[in-house]
């Protein structure tokens, strides 16, 4: 039987924000969209879509049994206030990590924003080449669809995972009055030691300086990080907070990486997360852009052209004070660095070769069918 409500940020997740109703957990909303506050939703009901990873339920079943599961019993832990978190959970940590980062209706949009920009370069190109105004064939838009896109890289950040390993994770308890929010995708991910690069890599999960950022309850925040790059805390893996303006900086995060709902417990964060949307709203985490580098006849009437999309992280202004870049790391922030390049390779190739097989499958159906 097929799933036909299917969420994009699990349900386990939300209940920390969420308070027992009489047909079970409620959480209230900020919907950044339409400006509107909506109170004691079921998370049952909120941030998901019908069929969003597709009628076959492969990728919803693999996430419920596979990847929520495991990682559910070890942020419950967290939630409890149980911060040990051994080797043998870090790569459950990991792919529901990258699973959340890459399943969101958000996540979706990044990606084809990626690819429309490339191929709006290209069409662009061959409609000039063509004697064509692109502008007038196709009033300036150039889209790209692609059906099953959410399962697609939800399976590939699953792949992912093992990129991670490398990284050192940390704690934050919030011991403030105010609470963290959490958003429809509430995964945030940043280079600090890259803010000012201008590479088109800097935005990458191997690149040397990554931080990531999740809300796991009100009070407490999972952060992983580049322990080569960066100082969390002091010697310890967790970090309480006990001033305004720290907390402030992570719930913005959640304001930026949002696409267009802000979850919270109680009604008297109304005012902050109003604050918050104000003076965060207009701030874009990624931009993409796209040209061509070169053209080159080859003879026979063909042109063979390289092209180029390069995105760019928003230039943050804060980071928060419990985060230090390292001495021996500054003077790194002008070049770019892969954290560990062997590793890298070696799951590219991985992946390429994962990406052969699943396209021989579909070759070998395809056949099939026509017997």
């Amino acid at each position: 039987m097929s799933t036909k409500k299917q969420h994009f940020v699990p349900q386990f997740l939300l209940k920390p924000w969420a308070c027992d109703g009489s047909k079970g957990k409620k959480i209230n909303i900020f919907d950044m969209e339409r400006s509107q506050w909506r109170y004691n939703q079921p998370v049952r009901d909120l941030f998901s879509q019908n069929y969003f990873y597709g009628k076959d339920n492969l990728v919803e079943n693999l996430l419920a049994e596979k990847i929520e599961g495991p990682a559910s019993s070890l942020v419950n832990k967290i939630v409890s206030g149980d911060f040990n978190i051994i080797r043998e959970d870090l790569l459950t940590l990991h792919r529901f990590i990258l699973s959340l980062y890459f399943r969101t209706p958000e996540a979706s949009e990044r990606v084809s924003g990626f690819v429309n920009s490339q191929f709006e370069s290209i069409v662009r190109e061959c409609l000039s080449l063509k004697g064509i105004d692109p502008e007038e064939a196709s009033a300036g838009e150039f889209k790209f669809n692609q059906d099953n896109l959410a399962s697609e890289i939800t399976l590939n950040g699953v792949l992912l995972a093992e990129l991670l390993g490398d990284l050192e994770y940390h704690i934050i308890k919030n011991e403030t009055s105010s609470e963290f929010y959490i958003s429809d995708h509430p995964l945030f991910m940043y280079n600090w030691l890259y803010r000012e690069l201008e590479d088109p890599a800097v935005t990458s999960i191997t690149a040397s300086g990554l931080q990531i950022f999740l809300p796991v309850s009100p009070k407490i925040t999972l952060c992983l990080y580049d322990p080569k790059v960066y100082k969390y805390g002091q010697r310890t893996s967790v970090t309480c907070i006990s001033n305004d303006s720290d907390i402030e900086i992570l719930n913005s995060f959640q304001v930026i990486s949002s696409d267009s709902i802000i979850g919270f417990y109680s009604t008297e964060s109304e005012a902050h997360i109003r604050q918050l949307y104000e003076r965060y709203k207009n701030i874009k985490l990624h931009q993409h852009e796209s040209g061509m580098l070169s053209t080159k006849k080859e003879g026979k009437g063909k042109i063979r052209s390289t092209h180029f999309v390069f995105t760019r992280q928003a230039k943050l202004k804060k980071m928060p004070s419990f985060i230090k870049i390292k001495k021996k790391s500054k003077g790194s922030a002008s070049s770019y660095q892969e954290r560990d390049p062997e590793l890298s390779a070696k799951h590219m190739e991985y992946l390429r070769f994962i990406n052969e097989q699943r396209q021989r499958s579909i070759l070998e159906l395809d056949q099939g069918g026509d017997h």
